[in-house]
């Protein structure tokens, strides 16, 4: 028995207060501070996108109503095999009607080529425990290729076995536009408008998205399987930034950094673009990073080397401070500080 009374049938159990929003955005706040874009792309390089049209809540997928236990069997394996899990829409106008059968998508940045994408379908709640499925092939083929960095993992042939190759898609790019609103009103108030302009431009590829993380630099997009994350678009940035993206030459000006690689490692990434480019999405990989003395002010330093596509070896040194705390998204009221990498020159040395 409850030794808490039972709460009168006629009063409402309380509830606590939203945070209030803040007076000036965050989106717009961040630009009158030039919060630095550098490093802040989604840290996974494996995703899980689940089309879900309608609303959806703050907490994304977690809160999607679908039998619990699969809804939670699925997120916990995606997450045990380093994915991020989003929730996606078509854009435009939305309602809670039921669609018998919606898509997911599995996208690992780092699969070989040809086998970075795969699409599905799901009208039962089980049926995306296929898709986790994937995840967790991709992860154990990503692990056999770090232990043997010789052996090759070409697709197999559609239909042979249970490799899910026959749902593969060719790679078109896949463009997310984070429009979560109920997590960040700057995500729908900027977002939307950029989905929409996307949308009318490339209507196969364009898709709204949940969080991706960083609301201040709304409008953000993420270009998958290419892993690249744009922030702080509007309209005009993100349909010339899209295009500049497609034609092999990404816009380092609005390029957060490439989804699954540590914060150093996405602005050494960024510096590679901006100081030789134009460069090919996916040219330049990091391939080690070594730590350094920081001075001064800086709280860490580092030297980090990347391969080209081309061949050529190079470093960049990145040291990182800290700012001053601020409200960094409108949900929240607490002050925060981030810490910001800042690269170098780009140095060409002998592989």
């Amino acid at each position: 028995m409850s030794d808490h009374p039972a709460q009168p049938a006629d009063r409402p159990v309380a509830q606590p207060d939203p945070p209030s929003l803040p007076t000036v955005p965050c989106s717009t706040a961040a630009r009158e501070r030039q919060d630095p874009l550098l490093g802040t792309a989604p840290p996974q390089h494996r995703f899980l996108l689940v089309e879900q049209d309608g609303g959806w809540a703050f907490a994304g997928f977690p809160a999607l109503a679908i039998q619990e236990d699969i809804r939670d069997e699925v997120a916990a394996r995606a997450e045990a095999a380093g994915a991020r899990v989003m929730l996606i829409r078509r854009p435009g106008r939305h309602t809670s009607s039921v669609c018998l059968t919606r898509s997911w998508c599995v996208v690992d940045t780092r699969a070989p080529e040809g086998a970075r994408v795969t699409w599905g379908t799901w009208a039962y709640p089980t049926e995306l425990l296929a898709a986790v499925d994937r995840l967790e092939e991709l992860a154990g083929t990503e692990r056999d290729r770090s232990a043997d960095p010789h052996r090759s993992a070409p697709a197999a042939a559609p239909g042979e076995g249970d490799d899910f190759s026959s749902l593969e898609a060719p790679e078109e790019l896949l463009i997310l536009v984070c429009t979560h609103g109920k997590k960040d009103p700057c995500c729908a108030v900027r977002g939307r408008p950029v989905a929409a302009a996307l949308a009318r431009r490339y209507p196969e590829a364009t898709w709204e998205c949940s969080h991706t993380g960083g609301d201040r630099f709304a409008a953000n997009v993420v270009v998958l399987p290419d892993g690249a994350s744009y922030g702080g678009l509007d309209v005009d940035s993100a349909l010339t930034t899209i295009a500049d993206h497609r034609a092999g030459r990404p816009a380092a000006a609005h390029l957060r950094g490439v989804s699954g690689w540590a914060r150093p490692e996405q602005a050494a990434i960024v510096a590679v673009h901006d100081q030789l480019g134009p460069l090919a999405p996916g040219s330049v990989t990091p391939v080690a990073s070594r730590s350094e003395q920081p001075t001064g002010e800086d709280v860490a330093a580092s030297v980090v080397t990347l391969l080209l596509a081309d061949g050529r070896c190079v470093e960049v040194p990145v040291t990182e401070h800290v700012r001053a705390a601020a409200r960094l998204t409108c949900r929240t009221e607490a002050h925060k500080v981030s810490q910001v990498p800042v690269p170098g020159v780009v140095r060409i040395v002998e592989p």
